[in-house]
């Protein structure tokens, strides 16, 4: 399981802010946000929570130095397109990329209908394919 609390206390304590920033301006609320200790959240909270401290997904994450920020969609319909242009890029089958990452391609179909992948499993992907999560994702 991730650690989504420690991973947003730190990206806000380097700006100074505490999580009380997220619960005074309706981001998540306090009981909500401390259920992540049990399970991990979904990727519209991710994004919603990305989108309002203004940091990329990737330095949330430390997949990268430097917080190259750029707003999240909300609508992420997108990462079926994204992904399967990863997967023709690199030159794979999407029976090879289920294949090496376990997955049924029944996934594949449900991102095909609008679907977005939990958090992990983007994290999964972009390691897979050695490029960002924000490769993955659609901006405004």
């Amino acid at each position: 399981m991730l650690k989504f609390i420690g991973i947003v206390q730190n990206v806000l304590s380097e700006q100074g802010k505490t999580v009380d920033v997220l619960f005074k301006n309706n981001i998540i609320s306090k009981n909500t946000f401390y259920k992540y200790k049990q399970r991990n959240p979904s990727l519209q909270t991710l994004i919603k929570v990305a989108n309002f401290i203004e940091t990329s997904i990737d330095y949330m994450f430390e997949l990268c130095d430097e917080n190259k920020f750029k707003k999240y969609s909300n609508d992420q319909t997108n990462f079926y397109n994204n992904l399967i242009a990863l997967i023709k890029s690199t030159n794979i089958s999407v029976r090879k990329f289920c294949k090496d990452l376990n997955y049924s391609k029944d996934n594949v179909k449900r991102y095909k209908n609008g679907t977005t992948p939990s958090i992990r499993t983007l994290l999964e992907i972009a390691e897979y394919f050695k490029c960002s999560v924000d490769d993955l994702l659609s901006h405004d």
